[in-house]
Formats: C-alpha cells, structure tokens, sequence
C-alpha cells in the first residue's frame, strides 16, 4: 500500500457546500432513523442526540461559508436560524431547529439526488431494523390489539414501522415519477397486505392505498391529459385547508355525536388534541409538552399495565404538534412551506411534489412525523434545485458531489 498516494488523495479532497450538506444528510438521517427503532436500548438515545449539535454546526457553516449571500439571505438566514435557537429552547426540541437548517441551506443541491439517498438508505435501514429484530439482536415489540398481535418488527410501535414504509413509498413515487406502472402499483398493494398483517396500522395502510389515485392522477396531468390537470391542479390547497379543519375540529370538540364518530375514524386524536389544546394552550414560539406514548421497550409495558387509559397522552397529529408543541410561528411557517412546494409543483406543470404534498397532508391529520427527519424529507424542496430530477438511473455517490 503506497501511503505517499492515499495522503495526496486526501489532500486532493475536495470540500464543497454540496459535500457538506449530503454528509450531513445522511449522518442525521441513519440517526435519526436509529433513534426510532429499538437499537436505543443498545445505543444511548442521548449520544445519537449529541452527535447532532456537530450536524448543526455543518450546515451553518454552509450557509454562511459556502452559500453565495447577498444582504437580504444573510438576514433571512440569519432571522431563521435565531428564530429556530428560540423554538428549540422553548420546547427543549432540537429536531425542529435541524430541519430548518436543513431547509434553508438546500440551496444549489440536487433534490433529485437527495431523495434517491433517502429511498435507498432507507430502505436499507428498514429491513435491517426487520433481520435484527428477526434474529433477537434488538426487540420486537408486540402489541395485542383486540386479540390481535401488532408487530413493531424493530421500530419503536408497530404505526412507526408503517409510517416509514409510508415515506418511502412516497420517495419512490417521486423517484420514478415517469415509469410507475401497474406494476409498481401493485407492489404498494402488497405492501399494505404485509402492513396490516404485521403491524395493524390500519390509517398508515390507508395512506399507503391513498396514494396510488393521487399519484396517477399526477402522473397523468403531468402528460397531458385535461381532467387529470384540472383535478392535480387544486392539490396545493389540501395542506392549507386540512392544517385549519384540524386545528379548528379539535379545538370545537365536544361530546356530540358527529364529533364521537370523527374522533372513533382517527382513533382517538381529536379528543387527545382537544385535551392538549386545554392543557397548554397555543404559544408563539411554542412549549415544553409532557407526553406519555407506548412507544419503546418502557411504552410497551405501560401499555401492558394499563391499556390506552393510565397516563397515555401523545399527540399524533403533526398539524397539532405544529400549533402546541412548536407555537404559531412554526405552525404558519410550515403550512406556508408546504403550500408553495405544492403550488410550484402545480405551475411547472410536474405535479409529482404537489401529489406529495397531498399526501404529506393526510399524514400530518393523523401521525406526527412532519418534522421528523428520518421519515419526512419533502420539505427540503422549498430552496433546492434539480426537483423534477431525470427519469433515468444516475449514479450519485458522495465521489461526484466533490465532498
């Protein structure tokens, strides 16, 4: 082994802002991927956690060092980033404060190219989560549900499981926009068969299933064809008018029947967001929320102990935990995000990212993984470029982005 070349290649390294933010990318997304499956018994939650804070410095250093900054971005950026310290410390979340880092320093990268890393870890993450809990090395949480066993095959409760194939079949969807066909259709199907017997996730499943009409109406408005344009052309307006129907519902509810019978279909979370809304409140920059989920090895015994009474309370639906949790500032700044990646998507004519969007709606009524990094990427669209991608295999590895 000649040491005279490998040093020169590593002095030959090139260190880009592109290199900084798909490093940092994929460093936090298998963090954030490993801190939703049971491995935290095995590895510290808290150093996954610590790791981040140098994750955050990365992609500060690239808004200020690498991005081009004129006076106004300077200002903008440096507004966000002081907003997102004060969210962060309110609420003790450092989560939201990496997303918005991660979506302010997009700038100049490949969506594209993002998304395929994210599909492709992913998917490497997830059945790797499906061995280790299948050969005893980490904890399958079972769940018995009106006799029935809800396997979380790894990830922390059986919904977090579906919840990730969610995502993933939505990062497919994105990726290979142009060449679904029935057969890929058809793999989501299967998929929501293997969900519901493995895991019971029936709104996760739902989702699963939902997204099918939604995408190949997309696909063919994107085509061409008149009806499907006009029908994908109002897509931009559903996170928008579900963010208000939500917040308005639970904030309204009450013992009524219709309101009995709406809460009985999302199981429960228009009560538990009611409770919430009395509880805490809505604050501008957000606040330190208690909750108390089945989630993990502890959750899955205080199940066993006392059922979904006891001292169960979470808040399932993104859109709440943008109104309580992180305050009104968040809550309108995300929605916003959301409506104009959906409303671009529309006027470009591509309207893969509104279809998306669609669905990122329906998540944020019933599941908490908007901000989430390891499962929810599509918010990062706002700022970067190269989002329609090309419709053929390229190879992007780290080499290419000159890291």
């Amino acid at each position: 082994m000649n040491v005279s070349k490998i040093t020169n290649k590593i002095k030959n390294i090139k260190i880009t802002g592109r290199g900084i933010y798909f490093f940092s990318f994929i460093m936090y997304f298998v963090i954030s991927f490993l801190r939703t499956s049971t491995y935290t018994e095995v590895v510290s939650s808290n150093q996954l956690v610590r790791i981040t804070y140098l994750i955050a410095l990365l992609l500060i250093l690239k808004v200020y060092f690498f991005d081009q900054q004129t006076v106004k971005s300077f200002l903008i950026n440096s507004l966000v980033i002081l907003v997102g310290v004060v969210i962060w410390r309110s609420t003790h979340a450092i989560d939201i404060f990496l997303y918005m880092l991660f979506v302010i320093s997009a700038r100049d990268i490949n969506y594209h190219a993002l998304i395929e890393f994210y599909l492709k870890i992913g998917i490497l993450m997830l059945v790797f989560m499906v061995i280790s809990s299948g050969l005893g090395i980490i904890k399958d949480l079972v769940f018995i549900r009106n006799g029935v066993r809800r396997h979380s095959l790894g990830i922390l409760y059986p919904t977090d499981f579906a919840a990730h194939a969610f995502f993933l079949v939505l990062a497919y969807c994105y990726v290979y926009f142009r060449k679904l066909d029935w057969k890929a259709y058809l793999s989501f199907i299967l998929l929501a068969g293997f969900l519901t017997v493995e895991t019971q996730a029936r709104l996760d499943i739902i989702s699963i299933l939902l997204t099918i009409p939604v995408i190949w109406i997309a696909k063919r408005a994107s085509e061409g064809k008149v009806f499907s344009k006009f029908m994908a052309s109002f897509y931009w307006m559903i996170a928008p008018i579900l963010a208000y129907i939500t917040v308005l519902a639970a904030y309204f509810y009450s013992h009524s029947k219709l309101y009995i019978f709406a809460d009985k279909i999302v199981s429960g979370r228009l009560a538990l967001s009611h409770t919430a809304f009395q509880k805490y409140g809505v604050s501008v920059f957000g606040n330190l929320v208690q909750e108390h989920g089945f989630g993990g090895n502890a959750g899955s015994k205080a199940f066993y102990q006392s059922g979904m009474g006891g001292k169960y309370f979470f808040i399932d639906s993104s859109f709440m935990r943008l109104m309580i949790i992180y305050g009104v500032i968040t809550f309108v700044a995300v929605i916003a995000v959301m409506t104009i990646i959906g409303l671009k998507s529309v006027l470009t004519s591509d309207y893969r990212l509104a279809a998306i969007m669609v669905m990122l709606a329906i998540s944020c009524v019933i599941e908490q993984h908007l901000l989430d990094m390891s499962y929810d990427p599509f918010l990062i669209a706002l700022f970067a470029s190269e989002i329609t991608g090309h419709d053929r295999h390229e190879n992007h590895d780290l080499a290419t982005l000159e890291v």
